[in-house]
């Protein structure tokens, strides 16, 4: 017991020197340092800022923008047909049977009592007609003349998508000619046929003044009341031709004249033509085989059901007295400005103060207001510009949030003792423009409306300019709304 007990406090001894012996040192921990990242916290705010930016673009409606361009509108299509010439004709009969001649130019204005025809029943007159040509009878230089005209006047306005107007020219020239031979051998002719033992032919002079047509049709006497689809129909049309040398009936229609030079031509209209045109009353004509532009009074013909255009004119007849139809376009009304969809029309109240109190004043010389003004007790006028959104020959138009006039103020006339109280107000139809990332009411005149579009005059003060973005549908937003695209 006694040896293990020192042992024990041996060790213990032994473990108490090796402790003194052992140096302790405390440390002071220092706190580990942070440094800040500036592209992270860059990268972090970035985040944020789209994150936002989805949550608003997703939670807003969705906001559709329309730039404004040019446009033009017709308020009156153009009607391009075929019309039917309406005309006062008269029809001439033949007296007698036998042979037929003329002496006038087909076309030519004829007074009462000139030499127009001969009719001879043995035919003796037009073979020695037909000798005399062949003998080398001369025509007069006036009549030479008109027969360079006419062919000038074919070559000018020939079409080859119409050579079928070549055989109608070159019978008329024909006819042309016989008439001039024929007018300058009738004496001589006339005169030998007496000679020698013949009867001398009876020469007919006209009866009535007018333009002669050597061709007949039915449709002489035809009136606008008493058109129909089936007149128009060019497949069924029967033109007569009578010339020089026929041999006639007693009876039959010989000639024609046109007893005026006023006329009219009727056009066939669908139901939205008749639309355009049911108030209207004057248009311009172009005709495109004569490159002729003209001017006509207009109106509507209704016939069982059915809606006639009736242009009356009162010149260049004669250039179409040998047709009965006739190649015409209707000239249509076209309005240019801009183009506004009717979607982006809304309307707003404006103040309407009478133009003659608008005035110009302050340090920008800008358009404003003589304004009254209390203070200290005391009535003074000094000079407010104002937000102008348009302005007529009478009124301008105050946007009523301006922070310069409101309801119940009063103005005053320049050079005047004349007062006006703001209160009245007038609706005024507009769109709204976003070209600075809010919305702006801007007013728009409208010249004309078709289809889904407004065209709207161009270049108005406080208005519209080209290439302006505007709200496509006016009723998502407000007037001074911030616009997210």
């Amino acid at each position: 017991m006694i040896g293990e007990t020192l042992t024990d406090k041996g060790l213990s001894n032994m473990s108490s020197r090796r402790k003194s012996r052992t140096k302790i040192v405390n440390y002071k921990r220092h706190r580990k340092d942070y440094h800040i990242n500036i592209g992270s916290v860059f990268l972090v705010i970035l985040f944020l800022y789209f994150t936002i930016q989805s949550i608003i673009y997703i939670t807003h409606d969705k906001i559709s923008i329309y730039e404004v361009t040019k446009g033009s509108s017709e308020t009156t299509e153009n009607v391009v047909t075929t019309g039917l010439i309406l005309r006062t004709e008269t029809v001439t009969t033949a007296e007698a049977a036998g042979y037929i001649n003329f002496y006038a130019k087909e076309g030519n204005r004829i007074s009462v009592g000139e030499t127009l025809y001969t009719i001879d029943e043995s035919g003796a007159l037009s073979k020695l007609l037909q000798e005399a040509a062949e003998n080398g009878a001369t025509i007069s230089d006036e009549n030479l003349s008109l027969i360079k005209e006419d062919i000038s006047d074919f070559t000018g306005t020939f079409d080859n998508n119409n050579f079928s107007d070549v055989y109608d020219f070159k019978y008329s020239l024909d006819a042309s000619l016989i008439e001039s031979i024929n007018a300058t051998s009738l004496g001589t002719v006339n005169a030998s046929l007496s000679e020698d033992g013949g009867t001398a032919v009876s020469i007919k002079g006209a009866t009535r003044t007018g333009y002669v047509e050597y061709f007949t049709d039915g449709y002489e006497s035809l009136t606008a009341d008493q058109i129909s689809d089936e007149h128009f129909d060019e497949s069924k049309y029967k033109k007569k031709t009578i010339q020089s040398g026929s041999q006639i009936k007693q009876g039959d229609n010989i000639f024609k004249t046109i007893d005026s030079e006023n006329w009219k031509i009727a056009v066939q209209l669908t139901d939205s033509q008749y639309e355009d045109y049911k108030d209207v009353d004057a248009v311009d004509v172009y005709f495109p085989s004569e490159n002729i532009n003209t001017s006509a009074y207009f109106s509507i013909q209704d016939n069982n059901g059915k809606h006639y255009g009736i242009l009356d004119l009162t010149r260049y007849m004669t250039r179409f007295s040998e047709r009965r139809f006739v190649d015409v376009e209707i000239l249509g009304d076209v309005i240019t400005g801009l183009k506004v969809p009717k979607s982006s029309v809304t309307t707003k109240a404006f103040y309407t103060v009478p133009i003659a109190y608008l005035t110009k004043g302050g340090a920008s010389n800008d358009y404003g207001f003589n304004k009254e003004v209390v203070k200290d007790g005391a009535t003074t006028v000094e000079f407010v510009d104002v937000d102008i959104i348009s302005q007529d020959d009478e009124y301008c138009y105050l946007s009523k949030d301006s922070e310069n006039i409101d309801k119940g103020n009063v103005i005053v006339k320049p050079d005047s003792t004349e007062r006006f109280q703001i209160g009245p107000t007038q609706e005024l139809k507009g769109v709204y423009n976003v070209n600075n990332g809010y919305t702006s009411f801007r007013y728009i005149k409208i010249l004309s409306s078709k289809n889904d579009y407004y065209i709207v005059k161009s270049d108005t003060r406080y208005g519209l300019q080209v290439y302006d973005q505007i709200i496509l549908d006016a009723d998502t937003v407000k007037d001074n709304t911030q616009i997210f695209r």
